[in-house]
């Protein structure tokens, strides 16, 4: 899929002669890319039909409700496997995933998301209250103990003052010293980088972060001062091994972190990170490992009002439990080991012959446009499809009870997720243009309605703070477009000082 054609400098020439003969003006560019719609046929079948039912009874794209839930697999099964994606190479990829859903106010988007993760909030739930009772029951056994330690401190000062030689060390070497047990954990949602990165470290199979809006996260990560965060982050995409070493902390070591993300955010706010993630630390592409979806709107509201798919929800409810009790052994994984002999890594799933060749082909074909000389704006998150796909189709794979090799049919459902999110790429990077058609578009109707002088300058159109117009870049870039479409005409007028460039409506924008 191609990005928003922008207009070349011989296309703007074109267009201003053709608007000083009266000829009608270009239409304006589309605010957003085209994007695909969602593709359900390549979800797992345990996941089609409750996301088609939560979609259908909320009103929503379904992509609000099929990307969380996909995230929320993924995270389970980077638990447990990785996908080895050649023969003979030791290439591997985790299964974890970063994903954003956006959409405007109102679209339903996380009350998607939350019926999507309620197998992992159950669990969650499920995890708490067992921590709690293993709590109560250390409490206890931890008294228990603390009691035998007195008395046995106790014994050995009575033989000391008997014998000032008394060998003690075997009656101290008794004292219990009880472990506080560990909560098993699924979902986290604010933590700051040195909290989740001690619970990854309790919890090494990975873990899934959760934000109802992501802005204010984007934000804080594209701060200066968050830089060793932000570094952190980039690590739990990746995966490996972080000591973190601190005064009053310790050392602690997160022996491969395998991070998840999922959350939803608001256009403008995400094209305010897009405008400032270029150059300095916005340069590290943690925007771009993030999978989009930001389908369009739903269209016209319909009331849906019945009960839920329960065997729907069963379906994936199960999917989910599988996955959290899955072992090497029941999904057939081969076991990487060391020098040594002992275990070295996740264990691993190859690819079988069809997924192979269908993953060759696709990736001999990402290779040719990443290495193309004429790149574009999405190179550097076309290039994190490398682990998006096959950890897209590990997941597939496994939701569907799937063991031993990832199937041709599973990587071919990923392959198709990939071109969706591909196109969705496309329209996030090719965001920067909304808000500058979107001002042409305001500028054209105050012009039209007298609300702007003729001719104008283009201080005429930001000193009046009008909404959408009050920003001087932005209305300068919504000038030029207006121009190069045949909307504008242009002329210099000398001041005195430097001349200032006006606009007036052509005669082609005043019958339009």
């Amino acid at each position: 899929m191609s990005a928003v054609p922008q207009f070349r400098p011989a296309d703007a020439a074109i267009s201003r002669i053709d608007a000083a003969l009266g000829a009608a003006p270009r239409a304006l560019p589309p605010e957003l890319a085209p994007v695909d719609a969602f593709p359900l046929a390549a979800l797992p079948d345990a996941m089609r039909p409750w996301v088609a039912d939560v979609a259908e009874r909320m009103q929503c794209p379904p992509d609000f409700v099929a990307v969380p839930l996909l995230v929320g697999a993924a995270s389970l099964a980077a638990r447990h496997v990785a996908v080895r994606l050649r023969r003979l190479d030791d290439w591997r990829e985790p299964a974890n995933l970063w994903a954003l859903i956006v959409g405007r106010p109102g679209v339903m988007k996380s009350p998607a998301m939350r019926a999507a993760l309620a197998p992992l909030e159950r669990m969650e739930a499920q995890s708490a209250e067992a921590f709690n009772a293993a709590l109560a029951q250390h409490k206890a056994e931890a008294m228990a103990a603390k009691l035998r330690a007195e008395a046995r401190a106790g014994e050995a000062k009575k033989a000391l003052k008997k014998d000032r030689g008394a060998d003690v060390a075997a009656m101290l070497a008794a004292i219990e010293d009880l472990p506080e047990p560990t909560r098993r954990r699924y979902i986290v949602n604010a933590p700051t980088w040195e909290k989740l990165h001690a619970l990854m470290a309790e919890n090494p199979g990975g873990l899934l972060m959760v934000r109802d809006e992501m802005a204010g996260w984007l934000r804080t990560m594209g701060h200066e001062e968050n830089a060793e965060a932000r570094s952190f982050f980039v690590q739990g995409w990746s995966g490996g091994t972080v000591t973190v070493d601190r005064i009053g902390r310790g050392t602690v070591t997160a022996a491969d972190m395998r991070l998840s993300i999922i959350g939803a955010i608001q256009p403008g706010p995400l094209g305010a990170v897009m405008r400032g993630s270029s150059g300095g630390a916005g340069d590290d592409g943690l925007i771009e490992r993030f999978l989009i979806a930001w389908p369009d709107d739903p269209g016209e509201w319909r009331d849906v009002d019945r009960m839920p798919d329960g065997a729907a929800r069963l379906r994936v409810r199960e999917a989910f439990d599988r996955l959290e009790v899955a072992s090497a052994w029941s999904l057939k994984a081969e076991q990487p080991t060391g020098p040594d002999g002992e275990p070295a890594g996740l264990p691993l799933l190859g690819l079988d012959g069809e997924a192979m060749e269908a993953f060759a082909d696709w990736r001999a074909d990402l290779e040719r446009r990443l290495r193309a000389p004429e790149g574009d704006a999405t190179e550097a998150a076309l290039a994190k499809f490398r682990h998006h796909v096959p950890a897209l189709a590990l997941t597939i794979h496994l939701c569907d009870g799937g063991g031993g090799p990832v199937t041709g049919a599973a990587m071919v459902r990923a392959l198709a997720l990939g071109d969706y999110f591909e196109s969705h790429a496309r329209r996030l990077h090719g965001a920067s243009q909304r808000a500058t058609v979107r001002a042409a578009k305001l500028i054209l109707r105050k012009a039209r309605a007298g609300e702007l002088g003729s001719p104008f300058a283009a201080r005429d159109v930001y000193r009046p703070n009008w909404a959408g117009l009050a920003d001087r870049e932005a209305v300068g870039d919504a000038l030029e477009i207006l121009a190069a479409h045949g909307w504008l005409s242009e002329a210099t007028v000398a001041t005195g000082g430097r001349p200032t460039l006006v606009y007036s409506l052509t005669e082609g924008a005043r019958r339009g």
